[in-house]
């Protein structure tokens, strides 16, 4: 570990914060089918033609993963399923062999201060070395010159976007339009034509919903499911601070609030169970009987019932993140120990079985009630584009343009939206992008809409009326938004560039496919 880590007195630099702009999109995977394969890789793939052994990939994986950790947070769980570990990997090779090809370098001191920087790894607000190795060792699970060397590549990243996006800037004019886009308003109104109202006109003859079960197997595929034997140790309960004795404490002194007083779970209640699952792990490492291993250390082996990612067993109560690495571990394979705020996890895959496409027999009513809303959706598309040729044969017959009054002639209900500005939520509609774009593109002498598409239904819209931002609000909130602003250029500038170093690197992967 960095020596200087353990010295008094470097100044904390508000640095770290660019580097969120710069590390684009992490997820987690879990690495499992790098080490568990049967046939290991030799190599990871190649980059501009040079080989990526497997240990140089698998490196940079565990540091995207843990910097998605760092990042998200407790909100890690519910965004890593939208995320691609394995891409970001690919992107973080290529941006170090650019750092280096362009000699940018970070000292031990600009690592110590970035890493000073993180709050968990301090005790009473001073970095803790023991703090420091429990967090790495039983949270990221990496050593402590791996974790370093990774944040040595990420302030290289920094350089490298501090670089490349010099040259971005945003003008006044820019500024001002961004200004009027973000807080002008306006009121639309609409008609809305949902499909379920046309499902019981829909018929169809069982060979179409077999020609439609042929043609979309992928709506009808059942997730790959796995069961699981697992051991649970639970970390001691929590602890009260022992109260100040009242004769010896001065009044300015005595706690305050209950607050005070909250019960804590501390690092050293938490040593003894995380060294007997580490315990438990070796000898599954040696003999992989979950039942033997818990019979010799005197604890509970528990089994599941079969369950998907898509509908996992709630009563397990398991982070997404640690379900994620069992869907990628092999049957009879048994996953390291686990950490949870509750204690420590053992977990083998008992069984494993495949995703899989039933067959038409077996799904024939989904099958067919699938077809039924497909058919429902294009009656409802089609009849909108009706009710659209409609207004607009009745607003060329007349100057006065009367949406409403001509919506309800046709025998349609009308709606009409409050005020509202981008990304606001609507009544009915929701949040809907396809709606507010539409709503927004129309103007005083284009004030009606095509057919637009949205999660309930297909509207045509039409503008009622349109609010312009205050622009004497525009020099208080100038120097704000001209930031933002520049931010989404220079993050679109590096993108460009990432974009152009990928077609460049030609990366072919050399990596099994992971199971879906």
């Amino acid at each position: 570990m960095l020596k200087l880590l353990r010295k008094k007195g470097f100044a904390k630099k508000v640095l770290w914060v660019i580097a969120v702009i710069i590390i684009l999109s992490f997820g987690f995977f879990g690495t499992a089918y790098l080490i568990t394969d049967k046939k290991p890789v030799d190599y990871a793939g190649t980059i501009s033609g040079k080989k990526v052994s497997a240990e140089e990939f698998s490196k940079a994986y565990q540091a995207v993963y843990i910097q998605a950790l760092i990042r998200f947070g407790d909100k890690f769980s519910e965004i890593s399923r939208f995320l691609n570990l394995e891409a970001e990997t690919w992107d973080r090779l290529i941006l170090l062999r650019e750092a280096v090809k362009r000699r940018i370098r970070a000292s031990n001191e600009e690592v110590v201060q970035a890493i000073d920087q993180y709050a968990f790894f301090q005790r009473d607000g001073r970095f803790d070395p023991l703090l420091y190795n429990d967090i790495l060792r039983y949270a990221f699970r990496i050593s402590a010159r791996d974790f370093e060397e990774g944040i040595r590549d990420n302030l290289k990243f920094i350089t490298l976007f501090q670089q490349i996006t010099a040259p971005v800037a945003v003008t006044d004019r820019e500024v001002l339009e961004a200004f009027r886009r973000e807080n002008e308003k306006i009121q639309v109104s609409y008609l809305l034509v949902t499909p379920e109202q046309f499902q019981k006109d829909v018929s169809f003859n069982d060979e179409e919903a077999q020609n439609y079960y042929a043609q979309n197997k992928n709506e009808f595929i059942v997730p790959a499911t796995i069961s699981v034997e697992y051991i649970n140790l639970d970390f001691p309960p929590a602890a009260k601070p022992e109260p100040q004795k009242e004769e010896t404490a001065p009044e300015a002194t005595k706690p305050a609030t209950a607050a005070d007083e909250t019960p804590t779970v501390t690092e050293e209640m938490k040593r003894p169970v995380r060294e007997k699952a580490n315990a438990i792990f070796q000898d599954l490492l040696v003999n992989p009987d979950m039942q033997a291993a818990g019979g010799k250390h005197n604890v509970e082996v528990k089994s599941s019932e079969f369950f998907s990612m898509e509908q996992p067993d709630l009563t397990l109560g398991w982070p997404y993140e640690l379900l994620i690495k069992l869907f990628q571990t092999d049957k009879n394979a048994v996953n390291d120990p686990f950490e949870t705020p509750q204690g420590m996890l053992i977990v083998k895959i008992k069984e494993k079985k495949d995703a899989d496409i039933p067959e038409y027999r077996d799904v024939s009513e989904k099958a067919a009630g699938a077809l039924r809303k497909n058919k429902a959706k294009t009656i409802a598309r089609g009849k909108t584009e009706e009710y659209l040729k409609l207004i607009q044969d009745a607003f060329a017959r007349t100057e006065l343009k009367d949406f409403a009054q001509t919506v309800k002639n046709s025998g349609l209900e009308v709606y009409q939206t409050p005020v509202f500005g981008r990304g606001e939520y609507l009544p009915v509609v929701g949040i809907s992008k396809e709606f507010q774009d539409a709503a927004f593109a129309l103007t005083e002498q284009n004030d009606l809409s095509g057919v637009v598409a949205t999660e309930t239904g297909y509207s045509v819209v039409h503008l009622d009326s349109r609010v312009p931002a205050d622009e004497k609000k525009f020099a208080e909130k100038k120097q704000s938004l001209s930031e933002k602003l520049l931010n989404e250029r220079r993050t679109q500038n590096f993108n460009d560039f990432l974009s152009n170093l990928r077609q460049q690197a030609k990366i072919t992967s050399n990596l099994p496919q992971k199971s879906q």
